[in-house]
């Protein structure tokens, strides 16, 4: 197995569709890493329908829960590996709002929102509350707190000589802005929560997001080798972002926006 990553899902807050979308794509949050011969999902948006088939094949994955936020955890009741007889899907997630991880998906699916309960499904899923590092064989996650409303997880995932920082739905401030550089420094892929515009920003403060300018600031200073700005706002079409492609590549080489079904080689 090679070291990738890929988007299965790049849209933040709701997910959306239409023309106008086709190209950075509609569904929300998923990312599938693939590290020394292990597949890691990141969130279960609802890019998580968009699992390759091949990953089909495994009895065992693991999932790590950045935070429960709805856009990043409503595709996990129709996620395809769970339709598996046979199928074990581990998921990690930090204790939210006094809720464990099984918590978490509980709420999610009990009725009258879900009528189907996670140990209803062929497959089984096993919640855990995600430490501060965890072994996976021979591949490392490691996590901080970042700045969101209820808050979320930064993850760091080093394996097979490659390292990925996921840093989705955190707001970058003068108070953290040198844990994070210190955190992603010299990772090989940095995916960075980038929702606003400048011009966007004084309406979007206190939403838990950040600018794509101050996204690629931070990759900057990290070293990334390579950044994808990701979690785009529902409104922003592929023209809007398109206009301001050139804008981010000057402030970071290397730093693009994501874009749903992109596999990126490490």
């Amino acid at each position: 197995m090679e070291n990738r990553v890929t988007l299965l899902g790049v849209r933040g807050s709701i997910p959306v569709s239409g023309e106008a979308y086709r190209r950075y794509g509609c569904a929300t949050t998923c990312y599938l890493i693939e590290l020394e011969g292990k597949a890691i999902l990141v969130d279960a948006g609802n890019g998580i329908l968009n699992l390759p088939r091949e990953l089909m094949e495994y009895t065992e994955m693991t999932m790590l829960l950045t935070h429960p936020h709805l856009d990043h955890l409503m595709g996990l009741p129709m996620c395809p590996f769970l339709f598996r007889q046979g199928a074990t899907l581990h998921m990690y997630a930090a204790v939210r709002g006094g809720m464990d991880a099984e918590a978490q998906v509980d709420a999610l699916v009990a009725p009258p929102l879900w009528p189907v309960g996670a140990g209803s499904l062929p497959g089984v899923l096993i919640c855990s509350t995600l430490p501060e590092t965890l072994r996976l064989n021979t591949v490392l996650v490691e996590s901080m707190e970042g700045n969101h409303p209820g808050g979320v997880s930064v993850l760091r995932i080093t394996g097979g000589g490659k390292r990925v920082v996921v840093a989705t739905d955190c707001t970058i401030t003068e108070e953290n802005r040198s844990a994070l550089t210190e955190f992603a420094k010299d990772c090989d892929l940095f995916l960075c929560d980038g929702q606003y515009s400048q011009e966007e920003w004084p309406g979007h403060a206190s939403f838990g997001h950040s600018t794509w300018t101050a996204a690629a600031e931070l990759a900057r200073a990290a070293g990334a080798k390579q950044t994808r700005i990701v979690h785009h706002d529902p409104t922003h079409t592929d023209s809007f972002l398109d206009s301001c492609a050139a804008e981010l590549a000057l402030t970071c080489p290397g730093c693009s926006f994501g874009r749903e079904g992109e596999i990126i080689q490490l």
